[in-house]
C-alpha cells in the first residue's frame, strides 16, 4: 500500500470533494495521454493480424508431416 504524500493533519492538505474532482485530470497528472484514432487504429490492425494464423512454409510442412510419419512407423 502506498503512503499519502501528505498527511490529512499538515496544514497545507487541501479537502477536494469527490464531484469536484476530474478523473481525466488526475490521470494527466500521473503521466496519462489520452490515444488518437491513428493510435487506436494501428492497434485494432495489429490485433486483427495476430488473430490470422501463420501458414508454415511447404518445406516446414513436409518435414513436419515426415517426423510424424516416421515416429509413427517406429511405433
Amino acid at each position: 500500500m502506498m503512503k499519502p504524500t501528505k498527511s490529512i493533519l499538515d496544514n497545507s492538505f487541501r479537502y477536494v470533494p469527490a464531484v469536484a474532482t476530474s478523473v481525466l485530470q488526475t490521470w494527466r497528472r500521473f503521466g496519462w495521454r489520452p490515444t488518437t484514432d491513428d493510435e487506436r487504429a494501428r492497434r485494432r490492425r495489429g490485433s486483427l493480424l495476430s488473430l490470422v494464423p501463420d501458414r508454415p512454409s511447404p518445406a516446414k510442412a513436409w518435414s513436419a508431416q515426415r517426423a510424424v510419419s516416421t515416429a509413427a512407423a517406429k511405433t
